[in-house]
């Protein structure tokens, strides 16, 4: 009875699934490896440099804050939009300026130490973690399109569907108007020195488990591409949305990019300037990708705080992002 229900259960099918897996990784090694260099250069020229400095500062403004003073000034500004006390301004600054995943990581902190509510801290996951601006104007603005003020543009669209998402999360029915009653911060006794090193120590195990999650995608994804899977999933693709103008080639891309942000972008490398690609575009952006979920994960499984405003949130800055720069360049060209 009991091997009748293993087989039927879904751990069955994940353990058939990473069989087959581990047999291909054994018969056919070598493109596992080229996908881990190609994911060690990642991290190694983009991730860490760009990503490191952010999570050492944001992590000792979370333990510097002066959370009373925001509280009591950013509140009449925070409250009316989000429904969120003035600490949550912090956050936002970090998310749209540090990259993923220093939004989630912030909040997680600011909860953990009192400074957010429960209903407060699930509302920002769903819109305070974001691509930072070096990557959108770099790496796809310039990358990409070969155009700064593409990026920018992007930029300007990714930060007004977060905002939007925000504003429409304070909606939801466990998301009440902050009450009269004062947060009670916890007292802090670390010194300086220790916030310093612990900053260090915490950043650097956070960029690891980020490069372990690029590596295993990129290794995914080399997968897919070598079985032919992700050929036969991009030509269904392409075949259903060819009314929009989608290609096998974007469709490509659109799976990568759910998949791995940074991979998905590199797809991207060279196609036509049109409203359509940059949608697709502002899309995965918004989205952010299956890797960096996971990264954020790492974060939010350390607390008690649901995972499901967050991934409500990502998908409805995607949808958003799309809409609005499918409109705007729509106009622009």
């Amino acid at each position: 009875m009991r091997t009748m229900q293993f087989l039927f259960s879904t751990k069955f099918y994940l353990f058939f699934v990473c069989t087959i897996c581990a047999g291909i990784l054994l018969l056919y090694p070598v493109p596992a490896i080229e996908a881990v260099r190609e994911a060690m250069r990642l991290c190694w020229d983009t991730i860490i440099p760009s990503l490191f400095p952010f999570l050492v500062i944001s992590s000792l403004l979370t333990d510097l804050l002066p959370q009373r003073t925001l509280h009591r000034y950013l509140s009449p500004l925070t409250q009316p939009l989000f429904h969120l006390s003035g600490s949550s301004a912090a956050v936002l600054v970090l998310g749209f300026t540090g990259g993923y995943p220093v939004g989630v990581r912030t909040t997680t902190a600011l909860y953990r130490n009192g400074s957010l509510r429960r209903s407060e801290a699930e509302h920002l996951l769903a819109f305070s973690n974001n691509s930072g601006p070096g990557f959108l104007l770099g790496v796809v603005g310039i990358g990409v399109f070969e155009s700064t003020a593409v990026g920018l543009w992007l930029y300007v669209i990714h930060v007004v569907s977060a905002l939007l998402v925000g504003f429409f999360f304070r909606f939801h029915k466990n998301n009440a108007p902050i009450s009269s009653t004062p947060i009670q911060y916890q007292k802090d006794s670390k010194n300086f020195t220790n916030m310093f090193t612990e900053a260090i120590t915490t950043s650097f195990f956070a960029i690891l488990n980020i490069c372990a999650f690029v590596f295993f995608f990129m290794i995914v994804l080399r997968m897919l591409s070598f079985t032919g899977i992700l050929h036969l999933f991009s030509s269904f693709l392409a075949f259903l949305l060819a009314p929009f103008g989608m290609t096998e080639h974007l469709a490509t891309a659109l799976i990568a990019g759910i998949l791995e942000l940074s991979t998905g972008s590199s797809c991207l490398h060279g196609i036509a300037f049109t409203p359509g690609t940059v949608a697709l575009a502002s899309f995965l952006l918004g989205w952010g990708g299956f890797s960096v979920h996971c990264q954020s994960l790492t974060f939010i499984l350390e607390t008690d705080l649901s995972c499901k405003p967050y991934f409500i949130g990502k998908l409805l800055q995607g949808l958003f992002s799309c809409a609005l720069s499918f409109l705007l360049f729509t106009i622009l060209l």
